[in-house]
């Protein structure tokens, strides 16, 4: 009770005055209050329609040759062609065509043994992801604006005689890859086989791919366009995949079906993806890359929160609750997270999964890290206050209640786009650098809560990649063995391939959490002040450490003191030892040679009578005669 007091206080007495320097600090961006969740709703729009990558492939438009090359400022006019060839989001319709999506889709009961979808709703949700055209059947909320302002439609209906069009091909291209029977009036629910195309990042074209070429044209304007040259915009447009939305939701069923889970960092993605596009801000190195990360991170937040609301209030068809993908993945799979022989890390709470920190973990940093410098604000304790709400709800009990998580998660996702519009959100747009960042990261890597999961201790290896141009030397200097020793004990994958828990422990010695902070610590006393915390354990052994290095080290003198007192009397000792031995040897030898008895000598008639017993045959004797002969 006391919790959501100070959680309403926050909201009630800081509303006016962090909405107003909201405003105000927005301005200074040139827009207005920035919603990261209302930037991307044109890719949830059913009422606009959605046109086909190749809409945009002419060699006049997006589909030329690469003039941009020899120019480097100017517009490529060929990023159909890069995407198309480079992008590996234009084969996310081939996989989901492929043999392990298929086995995935069977045993997930969304198509049966012959193909046919049965259950559309489940495959929708595949689609939404994987494919520009989000409904494999997707219905039309007619629109009253008709208007030629698609140049495809245009071009098609006037082919037509202005007609509509006529639908229904029932093409095959294997199990479920089909096309149902459309609306033959509705050109709007024509099914693009394409993977993720123009539209699934830059919103549906029908109101603006007619004028975008135009002088007079606004990103911001355009009914259905998503400004992805915001960084901010971008990483959360990414975010509505590569985390989840309410619209789509990559649940535990599915990572138990063979998907794997959704571990999204915008710095290291985008590094990773070929790109046909320029970003101005690009040049600056120590700005750009700092502010990847930091966007990346409000976004995950962002888009995480939306995705438990749905969850919570089970709006998508595919959601139940409680959604085990939104927990850590260790709490109850051990041996996913940290090599720690089973021991408990979550105080006295019994067989409670722990709330996963993957998606905010970045942003508890930058606002604890303000805390301690003390340059907080009233959205910074907001923020972090309504974080910990959710969490404390989604940890309270085995069934957290719904209808709470979802109205908590709300409130924190409104707590974020207050901050994010505020001074704090404000200077951290206008001013987070590389230097910065790699602060955060030093003032972080002390901290056990930092390292208390698998989860908290990639994401600071991340976040401390990401500030490598602050390393001293750069990614080539004297960081990048530890950065790496620290990726490789992590089990974290070293280029573009997802983390795939089913293979992690094959081959690799996963570090424990004190070895995982110790050579984080070593990294990030390169980067800035690191204080480490006096109850984390990692001290303790520190502690321990330093004592026992002084018990052996006493030892060992102790014993080199009566080594240099004692050492003639042990030798002459050992020689007295040895002498002795060697007497008893001798003795030994002496009493078995004078013991041992003599074998009789036999006569020869003697042997005769022993010949003639034994083989019972008189034995010829030879005279004396015959012996001289």
């Amino acid at each position: 009770m006391l919790h959501q007091f100070r959680l309403r206080s926050a909201f009630g007495l800081a509303s006016l005055c962090i909405i107003a320097s909201s405003y105000a600090a927005s301005s200074c961006l040139g827009q207005g209050f920035l919603s990261l969740t209302e930037s991307v709703s044109p890719l949830k729009r059913q009422d606009l329609r959605i046109e086909s990558a190749q809409s945009c492939a002419a060699a006049s438009c997006h589909g030329g040759p690469r003039p941009g090359i020899a120019q480097p400022t100017a517009r490529r006019g060929n990023e159909y062609a890069l995407w198309n060839e480079n992008d590996p989001h234009a084969q996310s319709w081939r996989t989901i065509c492929n043999d392990k999506s298929q086995r995935m889709m069977l045993g997930l009961a969304i198509i049966d043994k012959q193909g046919n979808v049965t259950d559309q709703k489940g495959y929708d949700n595949c689609l939404a992801c994987h494919n520009t055209t989000k409904r494999f059947d997707e219905p039309r909320v007619t629109s009253p604006d008709r208007s030629f302002t698609s140049l495809q439609t245009f071009f098609s209906r006037q082919a037509n005689g202005f007609k509509e069009h006529s639908h229904g091909s029932q093409e095959s291209c294997g199990e479920s890859c089909r096309t149902h029977e459309l609306d033959r009036n509705d050109s709007a629910n024509s099914f693009t086989r394409e993977g993720v195309g123009c539209a699934a990042c830059h919103g549906p074209s029908e109101h603006w791919l007619g004028t975008h070429f135009t002088a007079a044209w606004s990103p911001v304007a355009a009914e259905g366009f998503v400004n992805n040259q915001d960084l901010y915009v971008r990483a959360r447009m990414c975010a509505s995949c590569h985390v989840g939305d309410d619209d789509r939701d990559m649940n535990h069923d599915i990572i138990a079906a063979g998907h794997p889970p959704l571990r999204y960092e915008l710095a290291t993605y985008h590094a990773w993806l070929p790109k046909h596009w320029r970003d101005a801000e690009a040049s600056d190195k120590t700005f750009y890359e700092a502010q990847l990360w930091i966007a990346g991170q409000v976004a995950a937040t962002d888009a995480s929160l939306t995705l438990l609301k749905s969850r919570a209030e089970q709006s998508h068809s595919v959601s139940i609750w409680p959604e085990l993908a939104s927990y850590d993945c260790a709490s109850c799979h051990h041996d996913l997270g940290l090599e720690n022989a089973r021991t408990p890390n979550a105080g006295n709470r019994k067989a409670q999964a722990i709330y996963s920190k993957w998606n905010d973990s970045g942003i508890r940093w930058v606002i604890e890290s303000r805390r301690e410098s003390g340059t907080a604000g009233n959205e910074d304790i907001e923020l972090i206050e309504s974080l910990d709400y959710v969490k404390h709800l989604m940890e309270a009990n085995s069934i957290p209640n719904a209808n709470e998580v979802g109205l908590a998660a709300e409130n924190a996702r409104i707590s974020l786009d207050r901050w994010l519009n505020g001074p704090s959100g404000v200077n951290a747009r206008l001013g987070f650098r590389s230097d910065d960042l790699g602060r955060l990261v030093a003032s972080s890597a002390g901290k056990q809560s930092t390292f208390e999961t698998w989860e908290g201790a990639v994401q600071w290896y991340l976040a401390a990649v990401a500030s490598r141009e602050s390393w001293p030397g750069g990614w080539s200097g004297p960081l990048q063995d530890s950065a790496k020793r620290l990726q490789r004990g992590l089990g974290y994958p070293a280029k573009k391939e997802i983390s795939r828990f089913a293979v992690t422990n094959s081959g690799i010695n996963r570090m424990s959490r004190e070895q995982a902070q110790m050579t984080a610590v070593d990294l990030a006393r390169w980067l800035g002040k690191v204080s480490v915390d006096l109850e984390s354990s990692f001290a303790a052994d520190q502690q321990a450490t330093a004592q026992l290095e002084y018990e052996l080290g006493a030892l060992i003198e102790e014993l080199r003191e009566l080594n240099k007192q004692d050492h003639a009397e042990l030798q002459e000792r050992l020689k007295e030892l040895l002498e002795k031995r060697q007497e008893e040897l001798d003795r030994k030898k002496k009493d078995k040679r004078n013991n041992q008895p003599s074998k009789p000598v036999l006569e020869e008639e003697d042997l005769f009578e022993e010949q003639e017993k034994r083989f019972g045959v008189p034995a010829k004797k030879q005279t004396q005669g015959s012996k001289n002969d």
